[in-house]
């Protein structure tokens, strides 16, 4: 990846320019920052973290104004909720926080102009299918692997060591992973009333091929709906159980399940091309939404309006349940493979800290709160108690009389996406049991053979920025079925080939190789 100079902040030099202490520097006393405003008694990494955060004992610091960009819809009572989170910053870190969801739709070309034009940030959001070791590559975001170890105590007590592990690039954390599973299997989502409504069988489902009788029914009998909808990070073709080995947006892919070590291009596979055919019989036989090859609306927001039947999806218990707070309608999470565990796991949801940010420290100490202290998490995510939901106990929550997901000014979904997911509130409507079975979902994966591999693309970032290019050209439209797979295929791996993909793999294999070897 692109060396950058790294600033090194030792605590003492740290304390000095943000004012941390009441003495002059020097001294022993320096405050110890972020570590004074968290819990004395932290909650376990395994699931059910409930401990509140003592009271503030930092010493005085300097108003801060932090903001936090991530991919999702704006809420109406987004500047309540914020007035709310500021109150609670003042005593922990004296920092202000300006939430800036954007639609998902324009997240990409948003946050790439932001990136490139060097706009001011903070808190980013970030994941492995979202270019994160790409950005790593442009130098878009901070080496935040001392600012962890000086600020993020309490959130390495309570986060699984795979994840900070699993998401260094050259041995540094250019990125904070949220704190939730640490597996995924690949499925489905399918809306429950309209499943019991025809008597359709979910223990029938084996694979995608196996959901057709249903979609049929569906498109004959329910008119308006699409009984399977496809957009840009949804469909078959997303749904392949390969190992991206840390980054989506790069070729080269291996097996998750299996000891086979030889690195494959996905185009070309058999997988690939039996996806890519089943797509394009569904779209001709009205399955698929017509719009589905330039489309970037979630399918969820669809669901939401009635208009889906069902989608792919990332799974894990509790999936549907977590979703249907979202859409407002009861679903069915149909699983496809296996719980797996690959780097690109342990890198799905991250927050990176922006090389434009003007508190890289105090960003950090807001991570690390949001993944220690309940108060500030539950109110990031759910909003104000008493008018975005009512508590049924210390720990379940419920939206409030006349309230549901539809109708509420604030329910941004952000759970997955932002701190410590093991101490967020569970909706009357989950399963109390939702941590333990996080747990054992985790305990159950199978790690792929690749676990804690993320490739360096620095000597190949020509061919990669090409075949990503070829990848906007042709995945989209395969994936959407809108064109005859055993031609445009053909053409992909063309295209691929003259972008350099062959260099890439070779030397994705080459790092691979060295990789294992050292790890004997």
């Amino acid at each position: 990846m692109m060396k950058r100079k790294r600033k090194r902040y030792s605590a003492i030099a740290m304390a000095c320019a943000l004012g941390l202490v009441m003495t002059a520097c020097g001294t022993s006393n320096n405050g110890n920052t972020a570590n004074n405003a968290q819990a004395s008694e932290q909650p376990s990494a395994s699931a059910s973290a409930t401990t509140e955060p003592a009271e503030s004992e930092a010493p005085k610091l300097e108003e801060a104004e932090l903001t936090l960009y991530y991919p999702g819809s704006p809420q109406k009572d987004e500047k309540e909720v914020e007035a709310a989170i500021n109150d609670y910053l003042k005593d922990k870190i004296n920092a202000k926080l300006d939430l800036v969801p954007i639609d998902w739709g324009s997240w990409d070309s948003k946050i790439n102009l932001m990136i490139s034009s060097s706009q001011p940030a903070d808190l980013i959001f970030t994941a492995a299918w979202n270019g994160f070791t790409v950005n790593v590559g442009k130098g878009a975001f901070l080496d935040l692997t001392d600012l962890i170890d000086q600020y993020g105590k309490e959130m390495k007590e309570v986060m699984n060591p795979a994840f900070l592990d699993g998401s260094k690039v050259n041995g540094r954390n250019y990125a904070v992973p949220t704190n939730k599973e640490l597996a995924a299997s690949r499925g489905l989502l399918l809306r429950k009333d309209i499943v019991e409504k025809y008597g359709f069988d979910v223990s029938t489902i084996h694979t995608a091929a196996d959901l057709e009788p249903m979609l049929k029914t569906v498109k004959e009998k329910e008119a308006g709906m699409t009984p399977f909808y496809v957009s840009s990070d949804s469909g078959l073709l997303t749904n392949l159980n390969f190992d991206s080995l840390g980054d989506n947006t790069v070729p080269g892919v291996l097996h998750k399940v299996g000891s086979e070590t030889v690195i494959l291009n996905e185009p070309a596979t058999p997988e690939f091309k039996e996806a890519a055919e089943l797509s394009r019989k569904w779209y001709q036989a009205g399955y698929i939404n017509r719009d589905a090859a330039t489309t970037k609306v979630k399918p969820d927001e669809l669901m939401k309006a009635g208009k889906v039947f069902s989608y792919t999806a990332s799974l894990k218990p509790g999936a549907a349940e977590e979703v249907m707070r979202t859409v407002g309608v009861p679903l069915v999470q149909v699983e496809l493979t296996e719980p797996t565990t690959t780097t690109g796991d342990t890198t799905g949801s991250m927050l990176a800290i922006s090389r434009t940010s003007k508190n890289p420290e105090r960003a950090m100490m807001l991570i690390n709160l949001l993944h220690s202290d309940k108060t500030l998490n539950n109110l990031v995510n759910y909003g104000i108690e008493g008018k975005h939901y009512v508590k049924v106990s210390d720990n379940v929550i419920k939206y409030p009389e006349g309230v549901e997901a539809a109708n509420s000014a604030y329910s941004p979904g952000t759970n997955w996406q932002i701190g410590n997911q093991f101490l967020n509130y569970l909706f009357d409507t989950e399963n109390p049991q939702k941590w333990e079975l996080f747990q054992a979902f985790n305990d159950s994966a199978k790690p792929s053979v690749a676990l804690g591999f993320t490739f360096n693309s620095d000597s190949v970032k020509s061919e990669v920025a090409a075949s990503v290019n070829v990848y906007k050209e042709y995945f989209g439209t395969l994936n959407a079925g809108t064109v005859d797979p055993d031609k445009y295929i053909a053409q992909f791996l063309d295209k691929l080939k003259a972008s350099g993909v062959d260099k890439i793999i070779a030397e994705k294999q080459k790092q691979f190789d060295e990789w294992k070897a050292a790890k004997g």
